[in-house]
């Protein structure tokens, strides 16, 4: 819904006489854009409508599609990476015949930037899975996912005494994420509270601020960034600092993702990037076989997830003193 305003502004076609903010319709003459999130019996079951687009369709499942689809009178799109092996798109879709099945790659798309085109580039080389999916548009190979000790949840522990604790990790092209931790009963509560690219220090001190992150909690940031942790430090935030001892650096993230996948993981349903990073974090393929090594693509809350509850469970961090 984003991406479609900013495209109108850019066009120079928004009026915000048109936008109903409230139902997230927006109005073309007599023609109705409507943004529906699927996460209700009670939207699935909303006005009829004349075109059907399902965006990153393969996180459906098959009753949403056919809720959705029963009440669309003329066609429905359906667009998805091929990450699955296995799916009712499939099976259900593909081989009806009235269906038409198109396959795109990054090529085919004019308004990629320079970087992004290099990102999935690069896939070639770190991971022939992710090259298959993202660059060549081919079905991907079953491999198996890092996390799959899961679920989804409304809202953290309510209980005053919880372990409140968060994990950082910066960016700028690629998105600086912040994810608040909870850790409670012995299971990991994990909560989206920023995640965007092309913030300075500063603007990420400024954005903590305004989500009230409270400065006696402590963050555990990414250890390779020296200058931003003393800023943040600087700012006031408890970032803790109490060995330099080497077993929370990088060349230890699979101790980290052992650790989280000793105990059951629960993530909030606001937390967009983080539930699309945990859904899709894999074990890097080499020629056709699991290594224990992550693919390093689209990664970012799952290292700030990681940082904050591994760093926390070991009482110690590796970082600027």
């Amino acid at each position: 819904m984003r991406d479609f305003y900013k495209i109108l502004k850019s066009w120079g076609l928004y009026s915000d006489n048109n936008r109903n903010k409230t139902d997230h319709i927006y109005m073309f003459g007599n023609n109705m854009v409507e943004f529906i999130a699927a996460d209700s019996a009670q939207k699935l079951r909303s006005q009829r409508r004349d075109i059907l687009w399902i965006n990153e369709s393969n996180e459906f499942d098959l009753e949403t599609y056919r809720q959705f689809s029963m009440r669309t009178e003329q066609k429905v799109i359906l667009d998805y990476n091929p990450s699955d092996e296995f799916h009712w798109i499939y099976d259900m879709v593909v081989p009806r015949k009235d269906c038409l099945l198109i396959r795109s790659t990054y090529k085919d798309n004019p308004f990629l930037n320079a970087s992004l085109i290099n990102e999935i580039e690069r896939y070639k080389e770190i991971d022939e899975n992710y090259w298959k999916i993202y660059g060549l548009g081919l079905r991907g190979m079953s491999q198996a996912k890092i996390y799959n000790n899961w679920k989804l949840i409304d809202e953290l522990p309510l209980d005053k005494n919880v372990d409140r604790f968060y994990g950082l990790d910066f960016g700028f092209n690629n998105a600086t994420s912040l994810i608040e931790i909870v850790l409670y009963d012995d299971n990991l509560y994990w909560n989206q509270k920023i995640h965007e690219s092309r913030l300075t220090t500063e603007d990420l001190i400024a954005k903590m601020i305004e989500e009230k992150i409270d400065k006696n909690i402590p963050i555990y940031p990414d250890p390779s960034e020296p200058e931003k942790i003393y800023l943040l430090k600087k700012a006031g935030f408890h970032i803790p600092m109490k060995s330099k001892d080497k077993a929370l650096t990088d060349n230890k993230v699979k101790d980290g993702i052992d650790y989280c996948k000793s105990r059951k993981i629960f993530v909030t349903g606001r937390s967009v990037e983080l539930l699309k990073e945990i859904k899709s974090y894999s074990w890097k393929m080499k020629d056709g076989k699991i290594t224990d090594e992550p693919v390093k693509v689209n990664d970012h809350a799952m290292d700030a997830a990681r940082y904050g509850s591994f760093s926390h469970s070991k009482k110690t961090y590796v970082g600027f003193a």
